[in-house]
């Protein structure tokens, strides 16, 4: 099965696998805006991140004798690899606060000032320059609009997730590639993740387990009998969907093509996530998807002269 999955995926072309791959991670994103109603954010985050641990070390199994040999064996080399961990964990729960706070797309847009940022920093060409004051633009037009309607007082809390989880998202590129050149990504990448989720445990996890025992005031579904186990189920399949899937096929597609292919493929994210949120009643309005066009088209200049091998 698991050779036929692969032969799939290498035959299929790479931008349908990206626009797949975009499609079931924010299908699966808009379903936890609405378990959101049953667990706070932050306790839906708590599984999601643990799921996926649980996954990736299950399918990775780095304690194995061959697999330890290729871990780090230096205090810098363990730093490394818990901040890449520690860098995805804070990003997906950045990403959870943000969305309970602002609309899906916007803030899938406003995300992208990570690598952007990242982009300009380690580039030397005009295109990231002008991509970053670009999305800056964008940016700033998203800001503008929403702070000034109803629910400003929200949008800047998610304002300010978003941004700190896009500059995990950025961090999380920088420490993946030191890591990637090192060989044996995935095993220290899910490594990384479940010191992360650890980590993230001291702060979340007593909180998380208890509200699902013990659902918060308003839960519906989650409060009825067999509803944690209903609540458990969705927030594997988000894990899954959002977090597992896309994390195995960006191995595939990464070695078929160029970072900046990849990059510039990504930028439909933004535009899928518009229209997912479109289905759930996410409504934006003509600036916003001004703002998540300009977003879009400063990662298509930025990163569409980018023919180095895809991390």
């Amino acid at each position: 099965m698991k050779h036929a999955i692969l032969a799939t995926l290498n035959r299929v072309p790479v931008f349908l696998i990206v626009m797949g791959e975009a499609l079931i991670i924010y299908l699966a994103t808009a379903i936890a805006k609405v378990a959101f109603t049953q667990l706070d954010p932050l306790y839906a985050v708590w599984y999601r991140v643990g799921f996926m641990a649980v996954m990736m070390m299950a399918w990775r199994r780095p304690w194995r004798a061959a697999k330890r040999r290729q871990l780090p064996s230096d205090v810098r080399g363990w730093a490394v690899v818990a901040g890449c961990g520690v860098a995805v964990v804070l990003m997906n729960t950045m990403f959870y606060v943000a969305i309970s706070n602002m609309d899906m797309g916007i803030a899938v847009a406003i995300e992208f000032m990570g690598p952007l940022s990242v982009a300009v920093i380690t580039g030397r060409s005009w295109r990231e320059r002008l991509g970053i004051v670009i999305a800056a633009c964008g940016v700033v037009l998203l800001a503008g609009v929403s702070l000034a309607g109803a629910g400003g007082g929200h949008f800047a809390i998610g304002l300010a997730a978003i941004l700190l989880g896009g500059s995990m998202w950025g961090v999380y590129i920088v420490l993946g590639r030191r890591i990637a050149s090192r060989g044996n990504s995935l095993d220290n990448l899910c490594v990384g993740i479940a010191i992360g989720w650890l980590l993230q445990t001291i702060v979340l996890g007593p909180g998380a387990v208890a509200h699902v025992i013990h659902p918060k005031a308003g839960a519906t579904w989650a409060a009825a009998p067999g509803g944690a186990w209903k609540l458990l189920a969705v927030l594997f399949l988000i894990s899954t969907f959002a977090s597992f899937i896309p994390y195995m096929t960006d191995q595939i597609v990464m070695r078929r093509t160029t970072s900046g292919a990849f990059s510039v493929m990504q930028s439909i994210n933004p535009a899928v996530a518009v229209a997912i949120g479109l289905a759930f009643g996410e409504i934006p309005s003509v600036w916003e998807c001004v703002g998540v066009a300009c977003v879009i088209a400063a990662v298509i200049v930025t990163f569409s002269g980018d023919q180095s091998p895809a991390d």
